[in-house]
C-alpha cells in the first residue's frame, strides 16, 4: 500500500522590523534607566512577560538575553538572525534588554 503525504503551502505573514531601533533607548526612559541601573531587574520582567518566568532569566542569565531575543523575534516575525542577535547581545546588552522591553511594550505585553 503506497501512502501519499500532501504538503499544503502555509501562508505566513512577511517579516517585519522592530517597532523601534536599538539605540532608541530614551524612547522609554523607564526601561533605559531600569536597564542602566538595574538589568536584573529588568530581565526578569521581560522573562516573566515572555512567559519564561524570573528563575529562568536569574538561573540563566548568561544565555538568557540571547534566546530571550531569538524567541521575541520568532513569535513576531521580526528580521534578523542569531549571528545578529549574539552581536548586539554581546556588546549592547543594556540596549537589547531595552529594545525588547519596548516590542513588548508595543504588542501589548
Amino acid at each position: 500500500m503506497t501512502q501519499v503525504v500532501t504538503i499544503q503551502p502555509t501562508t505566513q505573514s512577511p517579516t517585519r522590523e522592530w517597532n523601534s531601533g536599538l539605540f532608541a533607548c530614551f524612547n522609554d526612559i523607564q526601561s533605559c534607566l531600569c536597564g542602566l541601573f538595574c538589568p536584573m531587574c529588568l530581565l526578569c520582567d521581560i522573562s516573566g512577560r515572555m512567559g519564561e518566568g524570573c528563575a529562568y532569566a536569574s538561573c540563566c542569565c548568561e544565555v538568557a538575553p540571547l534566546t530571550l531575543r531569538a524567541k521575541l523575534r520568532a513569535e513576531q516575525r521580526i528580521q534578523g538572525s542569531l549571528c545578529n542577535d549574539a552581536v548586539v547581545v554581546t556588546f549592547c546588552g543594556t540596549c537589547v534588554l531595552c529594545q525588547m522591553d519596548r516590542e513588548l511594550k508595543s504588542i501589548g505585553k
